[in-house]
C-alpha cells in the first residue's frame, strides 16, 4: 500500500526483512554500504501480513505534549466516540474544538486519522484559530471503525503503535516501512513489488523536491526543475559504470552498444539521483542527466555508481507543455550487477524495531496539557523524566551495535536526556544470544516466514502487546541525523 507514500504527509506501509549475505557491516548516517537481501520478491498474495510504508514527521514534542492525546478529559473523550462526529464543524465537541487550539493537537489529529481510516476517507473539522473549514485525511485504515463508532481495544493498539512509530525528535519527514499481522483484515496492505523514488526531501526543510512540482510556464531541456515524475529505484555495485535508457544508447557506447529501453508519446528526458529521493539537475545526489544521445533525441544516460549502492529515476518530457511515457531498462550481466524496480523489501531494508501499547488511556499518562477557554496553553513547558505514556513501549533490533542509545534519540523529545519520551524503551525486541531475554516472542511472524516482523511482544511489566508494529528504514540514520556516530550503528549480521 501506498501511504504518503502514512510523510511519516505521510507517506505508506511496506517493506521485508531479508536475511542478509554480505557478513558485517557498519552502517552510519553517510557513506553507508547497503546489505543486499537475497529475494527481492514481494508476499504472497491472500496472506494476512500487512505492509505499510509510510512518511515519518510527527515531532515527537507534538506526540507527548499536546492537548488532546496529554489530555485526559480530551483522550477519554477521542477514546469513546466516533471521529467524524466528534470533531464535526457544526456539531462536534466543543471541548475537543477548544483544544485545536493548540497546534500540536491539530498535528497529533492528522497522523491519528492517517493512521486510523483508510484512504479516501477524511474527517472534516473547523481549525479554531482561522475559523477555516479542513480536513484530515486517511491513509492506512487501521481502524476504519474509529471514523463513526468507538474504536476497540485492538484498535486502539494498532493506532498507537502507527503513530509512535512516525514520531521522530526532529520531525524529519523520512520514509519507512512498517509491517505487522491483522488476522481479520486478510491483504490489506499488499506490499509494492516495485516502488518509486520520495519526492520529499527531509534536508530541503521537509519539502517536496522543486522538480517534482508543475511548471508555472512553459519550458524545455533536461536542465529545467519542474516538470518531472519518479520512476523507479535500482542498486548497483559501488564505483562501477551503471548504463540505462529510454530507447538510447549509452552515451560511451555509440557504436556497439544497444538501445536500452524506449519512450512514447512526447519526446523524453531522463535524470539519475542517488539514493530513495528524487532530485534536482544541481543537487548534490545527481548523478546524470539525459535528453538524448549519440546524436538522436532519445536518452540513455551512464554513471558511476554512488557509494549508497542505490540509485532512482526521473523522467519529463523535453518540452513541458506535452505528454509522453518511458519504459527504462538498465544494462545487465556487467560488474555493476545493476537491478531496477526494487521492491519495497529491497530498499526499506534495515529493521528498526517494535512499537507497541496503547496511547489512549488517560490513567497511564505522566504529563498533562489542555487549552484554558481564555485559549491560554497550560503544560507545554513540562518535564518529564521517562515516558509521558506509560502505557507505550518500544524494543530495539539486534541488528544495532548501541540499540539503547538509539532509542534515546528515536523516541525521546529532549533527545541523550531520557525525557519526555514517547515510550518506554523496554530493550531488545530478540535477543540470539538469550532468547529469554527477548521482549518479543517472535521475530519472525507465523503468518509469512522470512519477513522478520516482531509478534507478540512484552511490555516491562510482562503485559503481553499482540498487535506491534515493527519498522524498516532506507538508512539507519535517517531519523537521528546528529546523533554520536557510535549510537547509530547498524550490522546485516545477527549477533
Amino acid at each position: 500500500m501506498n501511504f504518503q507514500r502514512l510523510a511519516n504527509k505521510s507517506g505508506s506501509l511496506h517493506v521485508l526483512f531479508h536475511g542478509l549475505t554480505l557478513g558485517v557491516m557498519l552502517l552510519g548516517s553517510t557513506g553507508c554500504q547497503p546489505g543486499l537481501p537475497e529475494d527481492e520478491g514481494g508476499l504472497e498474495s491472500g496472506t494476512v501480513e500487512r505492509e505499510l510504508r509510510v512518511a515519518n514527521s510527527l515531532t515527537t514534542k507534538a506526540l507527548v505534549l499536546n492537548a488532546i492525546s496529554t489530555n485526559p478529559t480530551a483522550n477519554d473523550l477521542l477514546a469513546g466516540g466516533g471521529l467524524a462526529p466528534l470533531f464535526h464543524p457544526v456539531t462536534g465537541n466543543g471541548y475537543l474544538q477548544l483544544q485545536l487550539r493548540d497546534l500540536d493537537a491539530q498535528s497529533f489529529m492528522s497522523y491519528l486519522v492517517g493512521c486510523a481510516l483508510p484512504a479516501g476517507h477524511t474527517i472534516a473539522w473547523e481549525d479554531p484559530l482561522t475559523l477555516t473549514p479542513r480536513t484530515w485525511e486517511g491513509k492506512a485504515g487501521l481502524c476504519p471503525q474509529w471514523e463513526y463508532g468507538a474504536p476497540s481495544d485492538t484498535c486502539k493498539n494498532r493506532v498507537s503503535a502507527c503513530l509512535l512509530a512516525r514520531n521522530n525528535a526532529l520531525g524529519r519527514r523520512v520514509e519507512l516501512s512498517m509491517r505487522g499481522e491483522d488476522p481479520l483484515q486478510p491483504a490489506l496492505f499488499p506490499l509494492e513489488a516495485q516502488t518509486r523514488p520520495v519526492e520529499y526531501d527531509p534536508d530541503l526543510g521537509n519539502a517536496r523536491v522543486p522538480s517534482y512540482e508543475a511548471c508555472t510556464a512553459a519550458q524545455s531541456g533536461v536542465g529545467r526543475d519542474c516538470g518531472w515524475k519518479g520512476d523507479f529505484i535500482g542498486r548497483c555495485v559501488p564505483g562501477q559504470a551503471v548504463r540505462l535508457g529510454a530507447g538510447g544508447r549509452a552515451p560511451d557506447q555509440c557504436v556497439t552498444g544497444p538501445a536500452l529501453g524506449a519512450w512514447s508519446g512526447a519526446r523524453m528526458m531522463l535524470r539519475v539521483c542517488e539514493g530513495n529521493i528524487g532530485c534536482d539537475s544541481g543537487s548534490g545526489r545527481h548523478l546524470g542527466q539525459s535528453q538524448g544521445t549519440c546524436l538522436t533525441t532519445a536518452p540513455a544516460v551512464t554513471f558511476t555508481c554512488p557509494a549508497s549502492g542505490f540509485f532512482n529515476v526521473m523522467s519529463a518530457p523535453y518540452d513541458s507543455t506535452l505528454t509522453g511515457g518511458v519504459s527504462v531498462a538498465v544494462e545487465t550481466g556487467t560488474l555493476a550487477a545493476t537491478s531496477y524496480k526494487l521492491s519495497e523489501k529491497a530498499v526499506y531494508r534495515l529493521r528498526e524495531g517494535a512499537y507497541y501499547g496503547n496511547i489512549f488511556d488517560s490513567k497511564a499518562l505522566a504529563a498533562k496539557v489542555y487549552v484554558e477557554e481564555s485559549g491560554r496553553i497550560v503544560g507545554k513547558e513540562q518535564t518529564v523524566q521517562g515516558s509521558v505514556y506509560r502505557k507505550m513501549f518500544s524494543c530495539q533490533a539486534p541488528e544495532w551495535n548501541n540499540d539503547a542509545a538509539y532509542a534515546s534519540y528515536r523516541v525521546c523529545a529532549l533527545p541523550g536526556s531520557g525525557a519526555n519520551c514517547a515510550s518506554r524503551v523496554v530493550g531488545d525486541c530478540y535477543n540470539y544470544s538469550m532468547p529469554s531475554a527477548s521482549k518479543c516472542r517472535r521475530e519472525d511472524g507465523a503468518v509469512v516466514v522470512g519477513d522478520g516482523d516482531f509478534e507478540d511482544c512484552y511490555d516491562s511489566e510482562g503485559t503481553l502487546w499482540k498487535e506491534p508494529i515493527t519498522v524498516y528504514l532506507y538508512e539507519a540514520c535517517g531519523l537521528t541525523p546528529g546523533i554520536p556516530s557510535e549510537y547509530c550503528l547498524w550490522r546485516s549480521t545477527k549477533q
